[in-house]
């Protein structure tokens, strides 16, 4: 499972979220399991790329999940009209 370890995902800190997608896109062979337990904050350009990083893994047969995902984060999701993140949601 990969963990992400800052508060916040939004423009400033995605430079270096995307690093860590793409290494763990590239090294997950039938899944890709991300824990979200420590973000509280989440803006679009982070929701743009877990949908990036979620359709990479379709294309390569392989499963996507988000776990541990916070109310709040749930929250923008939906706000946002991203159904598909949703599944990670309680």
């Amino acid at each position: 499972m990969n963990k992400v370890e800052t508060e916040k995902l939004t423009i400033y800190e995605v430079e270096s979220f995307h690093k860590s997608l793409q290494q763990w896109c590239q090294s997950a062979q039938s899944e890709l399991k991300i824990d979200l337990a420590n973000v509280k904050v989440i803006d679009i350009s982070a929701i743009q790329l877990l949908l990036s990083a979620q359709k990479s893994c379709e294309s390569k047969s392989s499963r996507f999940e988000l776990v541990n995902v916070s109310p709040e984060v749930c929250k923008t999701f939906h706000s946002a009209g991203c159904q598909t993140l949703l599944k990670g949601c309680a």
